[in-house]
């Protein structure tokens, strides 16, 4: 059940990201070299990635909730059949067994609430890449809508978006008619 309970997981923040848009906002040092940006930027992202959440109460409910579901599947509530045997259909009562048994799964999924929950995550582990960028002179920028619209037809990961986001991060003219308000 713990795997299905992290493949959900999973699916759900693939979905997130394949459906993101173009982001609002970006960071960026005036006059810094490609190489330099791109270390930078690697380094601050893993400090983000490694953080560790462990200890959150969203982390907690998180491990709560696959121990609950852990339980139903392991315990008594568990349904005894998955369908009718060779000799006939399902009874009746297995079919309402199985019903109180998704039900009850459903409901410890909605209480602990995982969409809320992985935003929380999601923005500590962006505070914390924020934080670094911020530490190493970097400053948050505004995108425009002709930028946006540009990175839009840009493939994710591609070089020439890499490129692209360097070139404005670079240029002291965007980074200072852009400016954002940075709070890592």
């Amino acid at each position: 059940m713990r795997r299905l309970f992290a493949a959900t997981l999973t699916l759900v923040l693939a979905t997130a990201t394949a459906s993101a848009p173009a982001p609002q906002e970006s960071w960026g040092r005036a006059g810094i070299s490609l190489a330099q940006y791109r270390q930078d930027a690697l380094e601050c992202g893993l400090q983000g990635y490694y953080t560790d959440i462990s200890k959150t109460d969203d982390a907690k409910a998180f491990v709560q909730a696959s121990r609950q579901l852990d339980a139903v599947t392991n315990g008594a509530s568990a349904p005894n059949t998955i369908g009718g045997s060779a000799t006939g259909p399902a009874s009746t009562d297995s079919i309402d067994q199985m019903v109180r048994y998704a039900n009850q799964q459903q409901r410890i999924v909605e209480n602990v609430r995982p969409n809320q929950r992985f935003r929380t995550i999601k923005q500590m582990l962006q505070s914390r890449t924020e934080h670094c960028l911020a530490g190493r002179g970097y400053s948050k920028f505004r995108l425009t809508d002709d930028q946006r619209h540009e990175l839009r037809h840009l493939k994710f990961g591609s070089e020439q978006r890499r490129d692209y986001l360097y070139r404005l991060a670079s240029d002291p003219a965007v980074l200072q008619t852009q400016a954002a308000s940075a709070k890592p």
